[in-house]
């Protein structure tokens, strides 16, 4: 029995399932970065917003290409930015979808001078 040619068939047969779960890994990898570095601009959205520079808040919005939602409930506002993420990986895009959307929010006490 020739050994090597079983391996060798083996070997083809296998390699295009170990390629997608290592892109399907890559993926998951840059949805969780993703996912850290949004909660990073939530930080610094719920900072400008505190600080009442619509402006500045504004600017830094649409330079990190975010989606921004408020929500007043009593004395709090509800600040959720969401950012929508492209999966590459054939298996995992047909089961979230080429573009997944994270999205993350903080509750932030408003002030009379935020709303002015």
């Amino acid at each position: 029995m020739d050994d090597k040619g079983q391996a060798l068939v083996e070997f083809i047969l296998i390699v295009p399932v170990l390629l997608l779960i290592v892109l399907a890994l890559f993926d998951i990898g840059n949805i969780f970065i993703k996912k850290y570095e949004l909660n990073n601009d939530l930080e610094t959205v719920a900072t400008l917003y505190e600080n009442g520079d619509k402006t500045e808040l504004a600017l830094f919005i649409s330079s990190e290409d975010l989606k921004y939602n408020e929500e007043t409930s009593g004395d709090f506002v509800k600040l959720t930015i969401s950012k929508n993420i492209k999966v590459s990986a054939p298996i995992l895009s047909n089961v979230l979808g080429k573009n997944f959307k994270i999205e993350t929010s903080k509750n932030v006490y408003q002030s009379g001078d935020a709303n002015e």
